[in-house]
């Protein structure tokens, strides 16, 4: 029976030690004892075969195998049969006997350094991806503080815009001014500027609710009142801007005609977040600045 050292059975098959255990724990075959050292551990010949042919590993060349442990047991038995001998026969039944096994072949030699450089290649692709991923997160985190810092910069001058008190004195203005018989007719842009704007309700410096109508002017409506609900049903749409926050409100349609519902929008870093109103009968000021805290929370989450 030829016996193939551990080693050899490695570099025959091009694995490591412990793919090699692997493989036999696998296939339920076991070691074989050398006959002459107990403690090296050897497989047979048949089954180096069998675990290149169950796991398509080339064998080398039979030119290129090392010699097996049985051809040097009949030398290692010439040795002790010869003790008696004298010394130059010992001396050259030493000589004849291989002490180290041969170097593995080239082959074999190829196969353990494509094996190292496949790990090493997996174990770089892992850190690559790693710090990509790092990179990634870094820089997500920067845009959101940027985003955030910008949002707290334009927040006050969204919540207060000068232009709703300008429009607000040039009203009052226009309303102070007498009639006059040769009134200018506006410009068709006038027009359709006019037509762009919608109504405002807007909590005011003197802690009062100011009404202002693109084609009126600041209307005198006392909120929650029969009036103040007859204006509502005869918009579209509004905009609010009050203690606790701001919105834009439409009016819902069904089947391409408006309803009585009402529902206010926000626009919050590229993202529309909506919230309902209810109908016309509930637009109160407590609705309205409580619709407006709810949509003001998500600036605030953020």
């Amino acid at each position: 029976m030829t016996l193939v050292p551990f080693t050899d059975c490695c570099a025959m098959l091009g694995i490591d030690a412990k793919t090699l255990r692997n493989w036999l724990r696998q296939t339920n075959l076991e070691w074989a004892a050398h006959p002459k050292d107990a403690r090296l551990k050897c497989l047979t010949q048949e089954q180096v075969q069998q675990l290149a042919s169950l796991h398509s590993r080339p064998l080398p060349l039979p030119g290129s195998t090392p010699p097996a442990l049985q051809e040097t047991a009949p030398v290692l038995g010439l040795i002790g049969e010869h003790a008696q001998t004298s010394p130059e026969s010992q001396a050259q039944l030493v000589q004849a006997t291989p002490l180290l096994p041969p170097p593995m072949s080239e082959e074999a030699d190829f196969r353990k350094k494509l094996s190292c450089l496949e790990r090493s290649i997996t174990s770089m692709q892992e850190q690559l991806a790693q710090l990509a991923l790092g990179l990634l997160q870094e820089r997500s985190l920067r845009y959101e503080r940027r985003l955030s810092a910008l949002e707290a910069h334009l927040q006050p001058k969204l919540d207060a815009p000068a232009c709703v008190h300008e429009l607000e004195a040039v009203v009052q203005a226009h309303q102070s001014e007498p009639p006059s018989t040769t009134a200018r007719r506006l410009h068709p842009a006038e027009l359709r500027a006019r037509s762009r704007v919608i109504p405002l309700i807007e909590y005011g410096a003197a802690g009062t609710y100011v009404v202002i109508c693109p084609q009126e002017g600041a209307l005198e409506l006392v909120p929650d009142s029969a009036e103040w609900f007859e204006w509502f049903a005869t918009l579209s749409s509004f905009r609010f801007v009050g203690q606790q926050g701001r919105f834009t409100a439409y009016r819902d349609s069904k089947h391409g005609r408006p309803t009585r519902s009402w529902r206010a929008h926000r626009w919050i870093h590229q993202q529309d977040y909506k919230h309902s109103l209810g109908v016309t009968d509930q637009l109160t000021i407590t609705r309205l600045e409580q619709v407006a805290a709810i949509l003001q929370a998500h600036v605030d989450a953020l």
